[in-house]
């Protein structure tokens, strides 16, 4: 029996199973929710389609910790009849779609009288699904060809070739309406505004087949016309037109209205943009009068409309957070976002992080102050251009200095996460104090080397250190959900070069790239991958000369040589202190009986040497923790790292104690959502320490001046452990 797809489609939605009824009232709640005879669809994409919503498990607990500050309780969510027999249509209406038009969905309840919960089952008997035998594409007039120019021959092949693969699988309503889409998009991009496809689906229910008949019906060409800007208030017209993509005379194409609406999100003080053709808007492209629709259109060209609705022209924010390695931070911000005309925005930007109960031996302490002038459709449409200048001061395991310079960048943005950026900074750091060392190669006489460092004895090092660099770097992918994504690749690569080298006191070039993905395993479990690598080419003043210190090199480099390790990083490990790392080596003055200065060593933390190449990486299991509800997570994970220098030009040696092999940690944590931010925290273990990872920097400074074999110290295997909690953002 053959019949439209369309009409069982309709009759399978009229159907609605009815149940005993249960005596409810407002307080009742349903307990919990179970799926049996799920074996073709996902059950979270199912779960996810209720409206009747379950405690969890629990739930005793849950409000328990509700009580905590910032901890949300468990929502209250007052059972419905009504809403449950609705949620059987829509579980219906998923199977449909997805092919399995006789599935049969039934349900079970339970009651507990004593607590006035409800246990509901849903039974599903799933059925034989509808699978496709034969997929057509062709034109109204099935014996005239499609008028496909030649240059797009290879582009309609290719999307038909696409559409077809839709055979011998279960029909998917979603997927054959996706055909339609993207057949009737093909040809609005190629200067047929009016173009429709028709679907007709050919069902036969007693064998369980259909047939798809895409008809393409191209419709008249047209070009676009002026382009006219409506809604404006404080920006002037001819700002919108500027950044508009469109000239009159261009070949119509749907896409280039949408690449409008992207281009006008450069102004930030557009909220709404609306970009359309008003000659379309009244043209009828319905079967019965297509031809009047064509005809009414003619042959001039189309005229566009840009509608824009403006939002606050300032804005003020402030955000808070907390992160293991840099203690509590906070960021404030206030935006102009058209200064002094022209689109143009002004953002001041203040970072202060603090060390504030960090847990870190070594806390990264940084305060920052920037401008940052923004000006859209700089040189060319798509492009802005930034011209940033910034003041810094940092107390971290690098050094305490502060920083001064300015940034210009030029910026190219598609989407949230496909763009590109060349950028020039110029910036003089001003040394206070360095914080590094060379233990790493063994000789306890460096410490003659770290008292002239103490001294200012060593000029050729100096405190003040020039950088003049150009970066190349983008970002690609996508993500299901920027906040929390399940599913997607984002990838970010950058190349950087000092220039011209005179402006400089390194020469360099540096590659970097880190990669993030996401694949959901089941309804609430996703499996989570980083991977990171890089590598520091020194050139030209940057490499050791003969009969010179390379350890002084080296330190000039220190801004941009590679480290690993932290929260955000190899976790089990401090920030920046997985790999080659000495003690911080701090003197005291005292004098001896003749009056002469003594300098006296003393440490209790270890600060990164860093390496001319880094790589690293991270696979986690993000979980649910079970009956804690969705605002409660955990993950377990294994990360991995290496930091080295194989360049002999330096010979530091850093390899000494195992320092440049590759580590692991494992370890795991949770996860809490609030209204302030989430918070992450666990335990990382390291799983094949170094030397330094063990043993006390006092202890190592003191056995090592001492003339003793380091390496036969006694190991503090309570040092494998690394605990680690961020609050919020970390800066």
């Amino acid at each position: 029996m053959r019949t439209r797809l369309g009409w069982v489609f309709a009759l399978l939605l009229a159907v609605a199973p009815a149940r005993a009824q249960v005596p409810v009232d407002p307080l009742t709640e349903v307990r919990r929710i179970r799926f049996h005879g799920i074996d073709e669809l996902n059950q979270r994409k199912l779960r996810a389609l209720l409206k009747t919503k379950d405690r969890g498990g629990a739930y005793g607990l849950r409000v328990a910790l509700g009580k905590i500050p910032f901890v949300p309780s468990p929502a209250h969510h007052p059972f419905s009849p009504l809403v449950l027999q609705q949620d059987v249509v829509r579980i219906r209406q998923s199977y449909a779609a997805a092919g399995y038009f006789l599935a049969d969905v039934r349900y079970d309840v339970t009651r507990d009288d004593a607590r006035n919960l409800l246990d509901i089952t849903f039974r599903v008997h799933e059925g034989r699904p509808l699978l496709v035998t034969a997929v057509h594409v062709f034109g109204e007039d099935t014996t005239a060809t499609l008028p496909v120019p030649a240059t797009e021959r290879k582009s309609w092949a290719r999307l038909v070739s696409s559409i077809q693969r839709q055979r011998d699988k279960p029909i998917a309503i979603e997927d054959a309406t996706d055909g339609q889409t993207r057949l009737q998009g093909w040809w609005r991009d190629r200067g047929h505004p009016l173009a429709s496809v028709r679907l007709r689906p050919e069902a036969d229910t007693a064998r369980s087949r259909t047939t798809l008949d895409y008809r393409v019906w191209p419709g008249p060409f047209a070009h676009f016309g002026a382009v006219q800007v409506e809604g404006t208030r404080s920006l002037a017209p001819g700002t919108v037109r500027r950044l508009t993509p469109i000239d009159s005379g261009d070949t119509y194409s749907a896409a280039a209205l949408e690449r409008t609406r992207l281009a006008l999100r450069q102004l930030e003080i557009i909220r709404v943009a609306t970009v359309d053709v008003p000659a379309l808007a009244a043209a009828d492209t319905s079967d019965a009068t297509r031809g009047g629709a064509a005809s009414g259109l003619g042959s001039a060209p189309l005229p566009v409309r840009v509608q824009v609705t403006e939002g606050d022209g300032h804005l003020i924010g402030a955000d808070l957070g907390y992160v293991t390695d840099g203690g509590i931070a906070a960021e404030g911000t206030w935006e102009d976002h058209d200064f002094s005309g022209g689109g143009r925005s002004l953002k001041l930007s203040t970072i202060a992080q603090t060390g504030w109960l960090a847990l870190a031996d070594n806390p990264d302490e940084r305060y920052r102050v920037g401008l940052a002038l923004r000006q859209p459709g700089f040189l060319l449409r798509p492009l802005s251009g930034v011209l940033a200048p910034f003041l810094e001061y940092r107390d971290d395991t690098q050094d305490r200095s502060t920083q001064y310079g300015v940034n210009a960048s030029l910026v190219r943005q598609k989407s949230q996460f496909q763009s590109a950026s060349l950028s020039y900074e110029i910036a003089v750091r001003q040394i206070h104090e360095y914080r590094f060392g060379d233990l790493a190669s063994g000789e306890i006489d460096l410490l003659t080397f770290l008292t002239q460092v103490a001294q200012g004895s060593l000029d050729s090092l100096g405190t003040s250190i020039k950088s003049s660099t150009f970066t190349l770097s983008g970002i690609t992918g996508t993500l299901d959900h920027a906040a929390n994504p399940r599913l997607g690749i984002i990838v970010r690569p950058a190349v950087q070069l000092s220039a011209p080298t005179r402006w400089s006191s390194t020469s360099f070039w540096r590659a970097d790239v880190t990669a993030n993905a996401f694949l959901p395993l089941h309804r609430r479990i996703t499996l989570a991958s980083r991977f990171a690598l890089g590598r520091l080419f020194p050139f030209g003043k940057s490499i050791p000369a003969a009969g010179t210190n390379p350890r002084e090199q080296f330190l000039e480099l220190h801004d941009v040589i590679f480290t690993a390790g932290g929260t955000g990083d190899v976790r089990g490990w401090e920030n920046r202190l997985l790999g080659p790392k000495v003690p911080e080596v701090l003197f005291t003055t005292e004098t001896d009986t003749s009056g002469k200065p003594l300098y006296i060593p003393h440490t209790d933390s270890y600060v990164p040497l860093g390496g001319l190449e880094r790589m690293s990486f991270s696979v986690e299991l993000q979980l649910p923790l079970p009956g804690m509800g969705p605002n409660f997570g955990a993950h377990v994970f294994l990360d991995g790292g290496r930091v080295r220098t194989e360049d002999h030009r330096f010979d530091l040696k850093q390899g000494e104690h195992g320092q440049e092999q590759m580590f692991y940690a494992t370890g795991a944590g949770v996860d809490v959502r609030t209204p302030v931010g989430p918070i992450k925290m666990g335990f990382g273990y390291k799983l094949n320490p170094s030397l330094t990872d063990l043993v006390d920097p006092a202890v190592l400074l003191r056995e090592a001046a001492a003339g003793q074999d380091v390496d036969a110290l006694p190991r503090d295997q309570s040092r494998r452990w690394q605990f680690y909690l961020a609050i919020g953002a970390s800066y």
